[in-house]
C-alpha cells in the first residue's frame, strides 16, 4: 500500500514540476523581444528519498525515490559580460556625444565655404588693398566699411553660435550642452532612486525565497541606462546588495541614493557635476591637508590653517653597540623571529650586525626610518604621524627587543589647526569630528583650501563637460584672440594715418577693454564694432600715410588725398606673424583652429566607431548566453509537455490499481 501512495506522490510532484518548467518556458517565449530580459531556466533535481525497511531484513534500510522538484529558477547571465557591457556602454555614449557635438561645431564654422570667416577676412584685406590704389574713392571707402561690417558679423555669428551651443548664458537654451547636462544629471538622480528602490524590493522577495529574476533584469537595465550617462562601477556585498559608484562618488548604497548636482564655479561656467560620499577632495595644497567625505557630508569650500601636525613616534636602543659591524650574538641576541608594527622578521644573530639590522628594518615596509648614530645606538622614527601610528615591537623566538631595551624619545603629539574661526587640537592627523561629514587628513604646516566638490566622469556627462568647458571654450578663446589682434594691429596702424579730412590719431575699430589683464582677448567679439565716426563718415578712414617733415619732433604731416600708403600698411598686416610667439599670421592661425576642430572631430568619430564595434561584439556574446531562442524554447515546451503527460499517466495508472484492489476486496 505504501508503494502505491508513493506512486501517487511521485506523479503529483512530476506534474507540478513539469508545469513549473513549462511556465518558465512560456515566460521566456513571451519575453523573447523584451529589452534587458535574460533567459531563465528551471533547475530540476531529484527530491529527497524516503527510507523504508528492507524486505529482507528489518534492520537493513532501503531508500525509495520521491520524484522531482524545482530547485531554483535561475537567470542565465554572465556577470563578466554584463560588467563589460556596462563599461563599454559608458565609453560608447561618451564618444558618440562628443562626435555629435563636434559635428555641430563643424557646421557652425561651415568650412570650406564662400561665406566663412576665412573668406570674409580675405575680402577685408582686399578692400584695404583696393583703397590703397585709389584712396579718395568714396565708393571704395564705403566698400571697406561694408566688408568690415560683414567680417564683424561673421565673427559674432561664430561666437554666438558657439555660445548658444555651450549654453553658458544665464538661461541655457533648449538643446544646448548646459541644458543637456542638466537633463542628464536629473536622469542619473532618477535612475539612482529607482535602483535603490529595486534593491529593497529584491531583498524583500529573496529573503522569503521568492524569485526576483525579473526585477534583477530591470535593475540591470537601469544600471546600463545610467552607464550611458556616467561611468558606473558595480560592487556586491556578501548579501548580494548592489552598490553603485562613479569613480569614488557614491551613487547607490543599498536602499539609499545620493543625488548629483551641478556645481557653479562662476556665473558663466558650471565646472563640475558632483555629489557627496567617500570621495577624496581636491586641495590646492595636498601637502598640507586633504579631505574625504562621509556620505552624509556637506559640500562647499573650506580653508584650514594647520599650525602643527601630530609628531612622529620615535624610540632608540638604550645600549650602544660597537663595533657596528659585529654580530648581534656578541651582545647576547639569539636567532629567531621578532615583529615590528605587526610584521614578522627573522634574525640570524650570528650573521647580522647592528648596521645590518638597521638596514633590514629600514627596508621592511613597516613605515619606519631606522638609523645608527656614532655610538652604535639604533634610532627608529615612524614615518607616519599621530598616536594611531605609534610603533609596536615584540619578541618572537628571538630576544632582540629585550636586549635592545628600547627607550621612548618622543610620543606622538597633537595636531593643531584652525577652521571656521575655531582652533582644534587632536591627537592624530586623521580627524573625523571637526568638519561635519568630512574626514580631514593633516600632513604639514600651512594653509590649504579644500574643494569639497567631487567630479564624476565617463558617459554623456563627461563628454558634455569636456566639449563645453574645454574644447568649445578653447575655440571661442582663439577666435576672440584673433579678433583682439585684428583690432589692436589695425588700430595701431590706423592711428598713425590720415583721413581725407586731414585728421589723424583715430581708431578704425572700437577699442575694447577687459577686466582680466591675463586674458586681454576675453569676450572681445561680443564688443567688436567699427568706430561710429568711421561708419557715419568714410572720410575718417586713415588711408594716407603722411610724411615726417619736422626732424625735431618727428610728427607726420598729411600728404594729401592721393596718398594710400597707410591703407597699404594695413593690408600688409595679413602677412605679419603675430600669433604663436611670432610663428603664425592670420591665415595660419585661423587654419590651425580649423585643423584642430577637424582633428578632434575625426578622433571622436574613430573612437565612436571602434567603441560601437566592440559593443556589438559584447551584445552578441550576451545574446548567446542570455538571449531567448524560440526554437530552443519550443523544443523545451514539447519536452516538458511529454513529461507532464507521463506523470499524469502515472497517477491514472495508480488510480486504476487502487480501484481494482478496493473494489476487488468488496466482492
Amino acid at each position: 500500500m505504501r508503494a502505491t501512495f508513493f506512486g501517487i506522490e511521485i506523479g503529483k510532484r512530476g506534474i507540478l514540476t513539469q508545469r513549473s518548467a513549462m511556465e518558465v518556458t512560456s515566460h521566456n517565449i513571451a519575453n523573447a523581444n523584451t529589452e534587458g530580459y535574460a533567459r531563465q531556466r528551471a533547475v530540476l533535481a531529484a527530491s529527497d528519498p524516503w527510507s523504508i525497511p528492507s524486505f529482507i531484513s528489518q534492520t537493513c534500510a532501503q531508500q525509495v525515490g520521491t520524484g522531482v522538484d524545482v530547485v531554483k529558477i535561475e537567470s542565465l547571465r554572465d556577470a563578466f559580460v554584463d560588467e563589460k557591457i556596462i563599461r563599454q556602454s559608458s565609453i560608447l555614449q561618451e564618444k558618440t556625444t562628443a562626435n555629435d557635438l563636434m559635428k555641430e561645431v563643424e557646421a557652425i564654422l561651415n568650412e570650406p565655404n564662400d561665406m566663412t570667416l576665412r573668406s570674409q577676412m580675405d575680402k577685408f584685406w582686399a578692400a584695404w588693398e583696393e583703397l590703397s590704389l585709389n584712396p579718395s574713392s568714396i565708393e571704395l571707402r564705403q566698400n571697406l566699411v561694408e566688408q568690415s561690417q560683414t567680417l564683424i558679423e561673421q565673427f559674432k555669428e561664430i561666437d554666438t553660435n558657439l555660445n548658444v551651443l555651450q549654453g553658458v548664458t544665464d538661461h541655457a537654451t533648449s538643446g544646448s550642452i548646459s541644458d543637456q547636462l542638466e537633463d542628464a544629471v536629473k536622469q542619473v538622480n532618477s535612475l539612482s532612486s529607482r535602483i535603490a528602490e529595486l534593491n529593497v524590493t529584491i531583498e524583500q522577495m529573496e529573503v522569503t525565497n521568492a524569485n526576483a529574476n525579473d526585477l534583477r533584469d530591470k535593475r540591470q537595465l537601469l544600471v546600463e541606462e545610467m552607464s550611458k550617462l556616467i561611468a558606473v562601477d558595480t560592487t556586491w556585498d556578501s548579501a548580494g546588495h548592489l552598490t553603485l559608484r562613479s569613480g569614488n562618488q557614491l551613487l547607490v548604497e543599498h536602499s539609499f541614493s545620493h543625488d548629483l548636482y551641478i556645481v557653479t564655479k562662476d556665473k558663466s561656467l558650471p565646472t563640475t557635476v558632483s555629489g557627496s560620499a567617500d570621495y577624496p577632495r581636491l586641495s590646492d595644497r595636498p601637502d598640507v591637508a586633504e579631505a574625504v567625505f562621509n556620505h552624509s557630508g556637506s559640500t562647499g569650500h573650506i580653508t584650514l590653517d594647520v599650525v602643527q601636525t601630530a609628531k612622529a613616534h620615535q624610540v632608540y636602543s638604550f645600549l650602544s653597540y660597537n663595533p657596528l659591524t659585529g654580530p648581534l650574538s656578541t651582545f647576547g641576541v639569539t636567532s629567531g623571529t621578532f615583529s615590528i608594527n605587526g610584521r614578522t622578521f627573522y634574525l640570524d644573530a650570528e650573521k647580522t650586525s647592528m648596521k645590518d639590522l638597521a638596514a633590514m628594518i629600514d627596508a621592511g615596509n613597516v613605515e619606519i626610518d631606522a638609523t645608527l648614530n656614532e655610538s652604535g645606538q639604533l634610532w627608529m622614527t615612524s614615518t607616519l604621524t599621530g598616536t594611531e601610528h605609534k610603533m609596536t615591537f615584540a619578541d618572537g623566538t628571538s630576544n632582540l627587543m629585550t636586549v635592545l631595551n628600547l627607550q621612548q624619545n618622543q610620543e606622538a603629539r597633537d595636531a593643531i589647526f584652525n577652521y571656521n574661526g575655531n582652533q582644534f587640537v587632536r591627537q592624530g592627523n586623521v580627524v573625523a569630528d571637526a568638519v561635519p561629514g568630512v574626514t580631514l587628513i593633516i600632513k604639514s604646516h600651512g594653509v590649504a583650501n579644500l574643494d569639497l566638490h567631487p567630479t564624476v566622469t565617463g558617459g554623456k556627462i563627461s563628454a558634455l563637460l569636456e566639449l563645453r568647458d574645454n574644447n568649445i571654450q578653447a575655440y571661442r578663446d582663439k577666435f576672440n584672440e584673433m579678433a583682439y589682434r585684428l583690432i589692436s594691429e589695425v588700430n595701431e596702424v590706423h592711428r598713425k594715418g590720415f583721413g581725407l579730412d586731414g585728421e589723424t590719431g583715430r581708431n578704425f575699430f572700437r577699442a575694447v577693454s577687459t577686466d582680466d589683464p591675463s586674458l586681454p582677448y576675453k569676450n572681445v567679439i561680443a564688443n567688436l564694432a567699427l568706430e561710429e565716426y568711421i561708419v557715419s563718415n568714410t572720410n575718417a578712414i586713415a588711408a594716407a600715410q603722411g610724411t615726417l617733415e619736422k626732424a625735431t619732433d618727428r610728427l607726420p604731416t598729411f600728404n594729401g588725398v592721393g596718398d594710400g600708403g597707410n591703407a597699404t600698411l594695413i593690408a600688409q598686416i595679413k602677412q605679419k606673424y603675430f600669433f604663436n610667439d611670432g610663428k603664425a599670421n592670420f591665415d595660419d592661425f585661423y587654419g590651425s583652429i580649423i585643423t584642430q576642430v577637424a582633428t578632434h572631430s575625426q578622433r571622436y568619430e574613430t573612437q565612436m566607431t571602434t567603441s560601437r564595434d566592440l559593443m556589438t561584439q559584447l551584445e552578441s556574446k550576451r545574446d548567446e548566453i542570455s538571449g531567448v531562442s524560440l526554437d530552443e524554447e519550443l523544443t523545451n515546451l514539447i519536452k516538458f509537455q511529454h513529461a507532464y503527460n507521463a506523470a499524469s499517466r502515472v497517477i491514472t495508472t495508480v488510480d486504476e490499481m487502487l480501484d481494482k484492489i478496493i473494489n476487488g476486496m468488496l466482492r
